[in-house]
């Protein structure tokens, strides 16, 4: 498989890779991860395969037992629910926090990936809804600008994705979180950072059923 090294170094272009098949649900619960193997798919040497390996190990999607090879880490469709519920937490301080100082482009940016999701939910394709779901939500987070708040966001989006690719995968966002994303928007719109986080929490946790049915 090819994949692009042009702008970033092996142990990311190795992160990448793997971050990339556990996200997608490519790589399963239990299996074991071969840095040979991985290095000869990607081109690079073995040392920043394992690099990344140990990151991903710290990040919960790995595991490596002593004296064992390291295997992907499992998962349940349970542990969606308990993923949700604290990425809701954070979401929201992130809109409290950003919606103060959000820019006219911040606000046109959220309107765009809104419109995606809108879009997306028409076509049917549940990935490209659960994408722009995302992005609109990044907006603040990146307007927060708190980079430990951003790395916890980032770490559990990785683990949801990868519980909704493994168990959910026909599941995606509807219009009514569109809907909610508009009320959210309003309250950015308005400076109402309390607002905008009761909306967001709300969103996410209306989410928290996407657990209560395995498709």
């Amino acid at each position: 498989m090819a994949f692009d090294h042009s702008v970033t170094s092996a142990r990311d272009v190795a992160y990448a890779y793997l971050r990339a098949g556990l996200v997608e649900g490519r790589l399963r619960p239990g299996e074991i991860l071969d840095d040979a193997t991985i290095s000869k798919e990607i081109s690079v040497s073995r040392t920043p395969v394992r690099e990344a390996l140990i990151q991903l190990e710290r990040e919960g999607m790995v595991t490596a037992p002593p004296r064992r090879r390291p295997r992907v880490a499992d998962a349940e469709p349970d542990d969606l629910a308990a993923i949700i519920a604290p990425l809701g937490v954070l979401q929201a301080l992130a809109a409290q926090l950003a919606a103060p100082c959000a820019t006219a482009d911040d606000v046109a940016e959220m309107r765009g990936y809104n419109s995606e999701l809108l879009q997306a939910v028409q076509d049917g394709d549940m990935a490209r809804a659960r994408l722009a779901d995302m992005a609109f939500h990044r907006v603040l987070v990146s307007r927060a600008d708190n980079r430990y708040l951003a790395a916890s966001i980032d770490s559990l989006e990785m683990h949801t994705s990868r519980v909704i690719a493994l168990y959910f995968r026909n599941r995606s966002p509807d219009g009514q979180s569109a809907r909610e994303h508009d009320q959210i928007v309003q309250a950015v719109l308005e400076r109402d950072g309390a607002a905008a986080a009761e909306a967001t929490r709300s969103n996410y946790l209306r989410g928290l059923g996407l657990g209560e049915e395995n498709a």
